[in-house]
């Protein structure tokens, strides 16, 4: 999963991502230095692996990309090319000053700064649509595009992003083509002044985030930036001390799982203990082809468990003999924590 972090010049989102990366600010940088990954916990994963014994355990990993904003104009054509390469948006928006960091002339206003990024947003979504539309009238062509983008044009007028349009398969087939960013799942990060990261300022923002059915995220990005650099037991003190619940890396990993719907499901064995993400939803075959495409062209059917069955269980044998362990076809929707074996042939 690629999560873009974007926002304005000093919003504080550069920060957030070097809390991410553990790379201090004006510390090494290279090549990707623009892009970090990170492994999901997952205690499933863990037990299974204490199990199993695997040679190799892999965890979902979610790349954060720091996506820099244009000086004059925020969506800079660099900017709108690497957020269509992203699968989540996070739009930070400032909620914090300080003595290196006064408040603009007009004041804090994160709730405006999001609605403004979200309009350019679709404002740009809808520059493209415009412009694809003015071609296919030239050439006369009228097909499920041309009502497609309609359609979209229809809602980014009325400045509405396309994840809140309700669209058909084939709507979404046809416009996935043009990678418009107003698709994109999305977190609003509000980035809040130290000792602010538990309380209840700007109200208006959640009730924000509520209207536009997106997650928020609370955090203050420079306090996480300094809890980055050290160690593990010490980042868990301090959090305590902070009266901090959770870290922002955790924060932000629930929240893009929320933004997109995401469920995990897990293979076992002792080649490979390994955690899936696929879509809440998803049939048995669209879980198979998460791990290859054979799979999914190939699938009879799957061996399912619930991860709690089967470490009650302790094993596979025990599960079977308990009926814990169940055949399932291919209109089978896949819960989070399943335990997946697929049988197939090709």
């Amino acid at each position: 999963m690629d999560v873009g972090i974007f926002g304005n010049t000093g919003s504080g989102k550069s920060t957030l991502f070097r809390s991410l990366s553990g790379v201090a600010e004006g510390g090494a940088q290279g090549k990707g230095a623009g892009v970090c990954a990170i492994k999901v916990p997952d205690e499933r994963v863990d037990r299974m692996a204490e199990i199993f014994h695997p040679k190799k355990t892999t965890y979902i990993s979610i790349a954060f990309h720091d996506i820099d904003a244009g000086e004059t104009d925020p969506l800079s054509p660099q900017a709108l090319t690497e957020l269509r390469g992203v699968e989540v948006l996070a739009l930070v928006v400032r909620a914090f000053a300080d003595d290196y960091h006064p408040a603009p002339p007009g004041g804090l206003d994160p709730t405006a700064e999001f609605r403004e990024l979200s309009s350019a947003i679709v404002l740009s979504d809808y520059l493209v649509a415009q412009k694809r539309i003015e071609r296919m009238t030239k050439e006369a062509k009228r097909d499920a595009e041309w009502t497609a983008l309609h359609k979209a044009i229809a809602a980014f007028e009325q400045d509405i992003p396309l994840r809140s349009v309700d669209l058909s398969v084939e709507e979404e087939r046809v416009l996935s083509g043009f990678r418009f960013v107003s698709r994109l799942p999305t977190l609003l990060i509000l980035n809040v002044g130290e000792g602010e990261e538990t309380a209840e300022t700007y109200p208006d923002v959640a009730k924000e985030a509520e209207k536009a059915k997106v997650p928020q995220v609370r955090l203050c990005a420079k306090v996480e930036e300094e809890i980055a650099q050290l160690s593990p037991a010490e980042q868990a003190d301090f959090l305590r001390e902070m009266g901090i619940a959770t870290s922002a890396r955790d924060q932000l990993v629930r929240g893009a799982f929320e933004a997109t719907r995401y469920i995990s499901f897990l293979t076992v064995g002792e080649d490979e203990v390994r955690a899936w993400n696929v879509r809440e939803g998803s049939t048995a075959p669209t879980a198979a082809g998460k791990i290859h495409s054979d799979l999914e062209k190939g699938f009879i059917r799957a061996e399912v468990i619930s991860s709690e069955d089967f470490l009650r269980c302790g094993s596979m044998a025990k599960a079977k003999t308990e009926g814990k362990l169940r055949l399932e076809g291919k209109e089978y929707v896949v819960k989070d924590g399943e335990i997946v074996h697929v049988r197939f042939n090709v």
